[in-house]
């Protein structure tokens, strides 16, 4: 087994939030707006978001995509957002840090790993605000059964896909991936020519909870047993899979779909297909319960759950949109190979991956991967 960077698990910063950062932070959200008209209407919030002249946003959107995106805000409303990018665990990591501390810094928190949301709002450190877009979004089909509508709000999704580079696979791998994309990844065909992501990350842990738990009579563990016979190379980040893939030194991952728009819009020689259904990973924004900026915070998500800002970011991070009525013009999607996915939203809700259920998941795909 080649394992090229020390796994690191969700499961290690759940701990940490719930163990070690315990409290609710320095302030409260208790007299401040629920929504605009508590505001005073628009016009007040804007001219009180720019009084305070700062967003101070954490973000786990990539630094490119997001730093396009927030330019926009910046030139509408004449107000800097200061951006603090990480990985989604690692950002969450800080800031469960700093707000145990007593400490708020974070205006707004954007993140996809919806396991760290519910610990977030256990401990109170997400607060409840109603954009005037609210009902734009199907909470019942996005984030079903989860009680944080209102709390956290969709942008776009990462969409788990089995992505190969066409020049150094067969005609006939080509198509046991065109036809069951999952099951290939245990063909003997692939042995030591497949990588893999870091199982804590939250498209890759959701991909492998729909393949080996939702669609276990199909799949399973025995499937898993049979990519780990293959001897994956793991990785921490599905980014530099992505690079290596591209230029040949691998030939098939099961990753994310964002991760290959851009290369294949430039060209590179990569197909990609959707288990069916699949998993969606979607990216969520929070806002903390206290925040430095707390009327420029309240801008800033009424701006970015707006169709303006949902589809700026869709279009930016190469994802697909998640408020209703949203329509796919990506170049993408008009490739003669690509197919609409069917989308499995069920990973928040699992049974198996509900309390320590969810870190027991990932230890146990990890252990198997490095067998």
């Amino acid at each position: 087994m080649r394992i090229r960077k020390v796994l690191v698990g969700i499961a290690a910063v759940s701990s940490l939030l719930l163990a070690g950062c315990g409290g609710s932070g320095s302030g409260t959200s208790e007299n401040l707006p629920k929504n605009v008209a508590d505001a005073g209407g628009m016009d007040s919030l804007i001219e009180k978001a720019k009084e305070e002249g700062e967003v101070s946003l954490y973000a786990a959107t990539t630094e490119k995509s997001t730093t396009a995106w927030i330019e926009h805000f910046e030139k509408k409303y004449g107000i800097q957002v200061k951006l603090y990018r990480d990985g989604s665990t690692t950002l969450f990591q800080k800031w469960a840090q700093e707000v145990g501390g007593g400490v708020d810094n974070a205006d707004v928190v954007i993140q996809n790993v919806y396991q760290l949301w519910q610990d977030a709002e256990k401990e109170g450190w997400i607060t409840d605000y109603q954009t005037q877009n609210y009902d734009a979004y199907d909470y019942d089909k996005v984030l079903p059964g989860t009680g944080l509508a209102g709390k956290i709000y969709p942008l776009h999704q990462s969409i788990g896909a089995i992505a190969w580079n066409t020049e150094v696979t067969t005609p006939e791998q080509q198509k046991l991936l065109r036809e069951d994309p999952v099951a290939a990844l245990a063909d003997p065909a692939f042995k030591g020519r497949i990588a893999l992501g870091d199982t804590g990350g939250a498209t890759t842990a959701g991909n492998y909870a729909n393949v080996i738990l939702h669609q276990s009579d199909k799949y399973g563990w025995d499937w898993l047993d049979g990519v780990a016979d293959n001897d994956p190379a793991l990785f921490e980040s599905q980014i530099p899979i992505a690079e290596q893939l591209v230029k040949g030194e691998y030939a098939v991952t099961f990753g994310t779909d964002t991760l290959y728009n851009d290369y294949i819009d430039e060209g590179a020689p990569v197909e990609y297909a959707y288990p069916t259904p699949t998993n969606a990973a979607l990216w969520m924004m929070g806002l903390p319960t206290a925040t430095p900026h707390p009327y420029a915070a309240r801008l800033f998500l009424e701006w970015a759950s707006s169709d303006e800002g949902h589809d700026l970011m869709a279009t930016y991070g190469t994802g697909a949109g998640s408020r209703t009525g949203w329509v796919d013009e990506r170049a993408i999607a008009k490739e003669t190979w690509y197919s609409k996915p069917e989308i499995w939203y069920g990973m928040a809700t699992q049974p198996e991956l509900q309390g320590d259920g969810f870190a027991d998941f990932v230890s146990k795909v990890n252990a198997t991967l490095k067998k």
